[in-house]
Order: structure tokens, then sequence, then C-alpha cells
């Protein structure tokens, strides 16, 4: 039994270096790749390259939006079609109700990176692909929870979170490459970078991406919330459309294991990306509150 054990931990933890040196390749692929645009374009466009490189980063975000679901995610996860049955019903009936594209219904094998409950429909332009996690179902998910985590994702589709969310990252990109071009000079004599030449020199990228990560501390709260206001918004979607406040609050009950429930008001802005547990459940009963369950509306089974 303690051999099995051992064998069963390796074979996890081999699992894992292997999807971390793969991760961190693409990651490192693509970073170079976007290093050697901006920096040609720096030596190129000079003045103006900050409005460049914001059209560069751009596309590179959406390159990886529209890739992602085909190329990248299959790499660390086998996606499967739902199979026939209850919950397969539940997600294509609502997603004939939201609008969501319902030909592409998708379980994967979550579970063997996280314990995190989740789902989430990716994709573009009517191309959309809904997936569930095996952990929403090997910690017991019923049709409530199921309809309620899945109606909150589809939200994020209709409402065109994705979009929201580049044209959000384009406006604070070519504000911090802006800031960049006049920060850089500044940086450059505090570090008495004395052997490193101007922005345009590759040399200097320590110091660039020193800048760059100062900036990014600075704009934290701001992309937290950005996401956490669309996280709401997609919690509202859910209540409008699933009509499920208790489902979804027993499946943002599980979520506590990894994410702190009640969070201290200025902790929450500077650092959630989403709500707080607390907070979204409260919305959820309130929502209830004044809405009724539909008539004829299914009591929670297990799928």
């Amino acid at each position: 039994m303690a051999r099995e054990t051992v064998w069963a931990t390796s074979q996890a933890l081999g699992g894992w270096l292997g999807e971390a040196v793969i991760g961190a390749a693409i990651s490192v692929v693509a970073t170079s790749l976007l290093l050697v645009a901006i920096y040609a374009l720096i030596r190129r466009a000079r003045r103006f390259w900050w409005a460049w490189a914001t059209g560069v980063t751009a596309a590179f975000i959406v390159i990886g939006l529209v890739l992602a679901p085909l190329l990248i995610e299959p790499i660390f996860n086998t996606y499967t079609p739902a199979p026939n049955g209850p919950v397969r019903d539940a997600v294509v009936t609502l997603a004939k109700q939201t609008g969501t594209p319902s030909d592409k219904i998708f379980i994967y094998d979550g579970s063997k990176q996280s314990d995190r409950y989740t789902a989430n429909v990716s994709g573009l332009f009517g191309a959309a692909r809904v997936a569930m996690s095996d952990t929403m179902f090997k910690q017991g998910a019923d049709l409530a929870e199921v309809r309620g985590v899945v109606g909150h994702e589809m939200g994020h589709y209709v409402r065109a979170h994705i979009l929201w969310t580049v044209g959000i990252l384009v406006v604070l990109s070519v504000l911090a490459f802006w800031l960049t071009d006049r920060l850089y000079p500044v940086a450059h004599r505090l570090l008495r970078a004395d052997r490193v030449g101007d922005i345009s020199d590759p040399a200097g990228l320590p110091v660039l991406a020193l800048v760059l990560a100062f900036l990014g501390v600075l704009g934290t709260p701001v992309f937290a919330t950005m996401t956490r206001t669309m996280e709401e918004d997609a919690d509202h979607f859910s209540l409008v459309h699933a009509n499920e406040p208790d489902g979804l609050s027993k499946a943002l009950i599980k979520t506590a294991e990894y994410r702190a429930p009640s969070p201290s008001a200025i902790e929450e802005f500077l650092f959630y990306d989403h709500p707080s547990v607390e907070n979204r459940i409260r919305r959820a009963m309130e929502w209830k509150a004044t809405h009724p369950p539909r008539d004829g509306a299914e009591q929670p089974t297990r799928p």
C-alpha cells in the first residue's frame, strides 16, 4: 500500500513538473517575441514607440484569447463532451435561454491541477465552449449549483467581458508604456546603470522590467476593481437567467477553501479580483428575498 502511495505521488509530481516546464516554455517564447517586437518599435518609432507597442500588445492579447482554448488548454487538460443526462440538458437549456452557443459542452480533468470549484466559457464570436471542471462533480454539485455556476460563466460570454477586458488592458498598456518612456531615464539614473544606454538598448531590459513592475504594482487595484466589477455583473446575470441563488451560494461556499471569504473592505479593494464570498452570498440572498422560485422550477438534485 505504501509503495502504491509513493508511486501515485511520484506520478502526480512528475505531471506537475512536466506541466510547469511546458507552461514556462510557452511563456518564455511568447514574452520573448513580444519583447523583440517592442524593442524593434522603440528603435524605429522612437518618439511614439509607446503607442505602437500598445497596438502590438493588444494583438498579442487577442491572439492569445483566440488560440488558448484551441491550442494551449488541451496541452494541460483533457476535454471530453459532457455525457447525455440531466447536467448536459440543464446546461444546454440555459445556453439557449441566454444566447450562448450550446453545441460544445465539455467536462475537463481540472482536478489534476487543483481542487478549485470552477467552470468557464471560452471563445469569441459565436465559437464559445462551455467547460466544467470535474472538481464540481467530485465535490457533489447538484443541478442548482451547476446552473448557478455555469450561468455565471455564460454571463461573462454574453456580456462580452473578454472584449471589455481587452479594451481596458489596451488603455492601461498605453498609459504604462507612456509612463515607462518618461520614467526610464529616472530609473536609469537612480540605479546608476551607467553601462546601459537609453531605453532602446536591450541591455537595459532589467531597468525597463523594473519600471513596468513598479507600474504593475500601482495598477493592481485598478485591474482588480475592473475584474471584480465584471464578476459581480456575471453573478447578477446568473441570478437573472438561472435564478439559482441557493445553488450559486452553495458553490461559492466551497470556494472559501482557497479564497478568504470575509476580507476587510480595504483588502478586498486592493487585492481581490473577485468580490468576497461573503458579499456575493449576501447579494444572492437579497436576490432570493425579492425573486421567488419560478413556478415548476426543479428542486436541487444530484446530477
